[in-house]
């Protein structure tokens, strides 16, 4: 005979159980989120670390929350394709060019260098540079929330993340080519031939099925599916061609950025924000470790170095780009705060140096550090200077 009341095992494994745990966190980070005045994702973050098989253990990073992780990276991509204005992105291409090299460039060189000190292997180092240069947007939502998504300055450092996510991907791949032996002829091919294909039918093909399927005003079930089509089907080519499917999600919200309607974009925010979103943050908080840093103390050293080095980087970044466009003060710490986070990419990288035996657990264990690190301080500097930037804005929602 079965008992009436079944209490799970921990951590939980049941959807039904975990479903259930990850929207009451939701709904508590809202709730807490207006009352404290705090970003809602740093709230998950925090969450995700105390309910994580590193805390009180009741959810662990498996593949439903993996699943959860991936549909709201690719969601945070597809927004900030969607958010922004072409014709503003045509007349600062060479602004967005520009900072998507700097942003890469500087991360890259500080890392390498510190790889050189702390390890003197050559391979180290240029996989330490290549873990420093990557972003997520993890604070995107915070600017759609402030109404300054147009903003040049924004559209420049979302532009320049996917310039910067090519370069860390395209490095990333040449750096394992080298690992298991050598570069190969169909590396080059995907980079240089396959992927211009891919990008080229992207905004050929996409903006017209999006003039035949998308209706004015369209907010139709239909049209939603197809933009989520749209975006899966993307990321799939640049996923099959070796290249992160968050740049083919990005690319799909471009395409479309002209075909979707005001109503279909708070429809599609709605149920991005809702639940993909932050259960991208909350799954994000699971991965963190406080605990590590009281077993092991001697790796607080190494974790200082490499999220100073790391956060100098891109804040140097976007300095040198705000001195050189001249952009107010709020804009580039704006900037900053956007390109700060780090988290996906990076730990697909570092669980590849792991692996293959080019990172120890102390650097190991400094990169997952500096993502936790940088994804709770990177939405709460966006929110300060975002706030700056439109004050208006900000005392209509307060």
């Amino acid at each position: 005979m079965h008992s009436i009341l079944t209490i799970p095992g921990l951590p939980l494994t049941d959807p039904v159980y975990v479903f259930t745990l990850i929207l009451g966190l939701i709904w508590i980070a809202m709730k807490l989120s207006s009352q404290l005045r705090l970003p809602m994702i740093v709230l998950l973050i925090a969450f995700g670390a105390i309910a994580g098989t590193n805390g009180t253990n009741l959810i662990a990073r498996d593949a439903q929350l993996i699943l959860l992780e991936r549909i709201g990276l690719l969601y945070i991509m597809l927004l900030a394709g969607l958010g922004l204005n072409l014709d503003l992105l045509q007349r600062s291409s060479k602004k967005v060019l520009s900072f998507g090299l700097l942003t890469f460039g500087v991360p890259f060189t500080i890392g390498f260098i510190t790889g050189q000190l702390l390890t003197h292997n050559l391979i180290v180092s240029l996989l330490l540079g290549i873990l420093y240069s990557p972003h997520t947007l993890m604070a995107y939502p915070i600017v759609v929330s402030l109404g300054i998504v147009q903003q040049e300055a924004i559209a420049v450092a979302v532009g320049g993340s996917v310039v910067t996510t090519v370069l860390t991907l395209s490095g990333f791949a040449i750096l394992k080519a080298i690992h298991a032996g050598g570069i190969g002829l169909d590396l080059g091919i995907k980079l240089l031939i396959v992927f211009p294909i891919v990008v080229f039918g992207c905004f050929k093909l996409l903006p017209a099925l999006g003039r035949k399927f998308l209706k004015d005003e369209d907010q139709s079930i239909e049209a939603f599916i197809f933009v989520l089509a749209a975006m899966f089907l993307t990321a799939t080519l640049t996923h099959t061609i070796g290249i992160d499917a968050i740049v083919g999600a990005f690319l799909a919200g471009l395409a479309l950025s002209r075909s979707v309607s005001k109503a279909l974009m708070q429809r599609l925010e709605f149920v991005g924000n809702g639940l993909f979103i932050p259960a991208f943050a909350l799954s994000v908080g699971v991965l963190s470790d406080p605990k590590i840093f009281v077993r092991h103390p001697e790796n607080l050293g190494i974790a200082a170095v490499v999220i100073v080095g790391a956060v100098g980087a891109k804040y140097l970044a976007a300095w040198i780009t705000g001195e050189r466009f001249h952009y107010p003060k709020a804009e580039v710490m704006t900037m900053f705060g956007l390109t700060m986070s780090r988290s996906a990419l990076v730990l697909v990288i570092a669980l590849f140096g792991r692996n293959a035996g080019l990172l120890n657990d102390g650097i190991f264990n400094a990169i997952v550090a500096y993502i936790a690190v940088t994804c709770l301080i990177g939405p709460v500097i966006t929110t300060i200077s975002g706030r700056a930037i439109n004050p208006s804005r900000w005392a209509e929602t307060s």
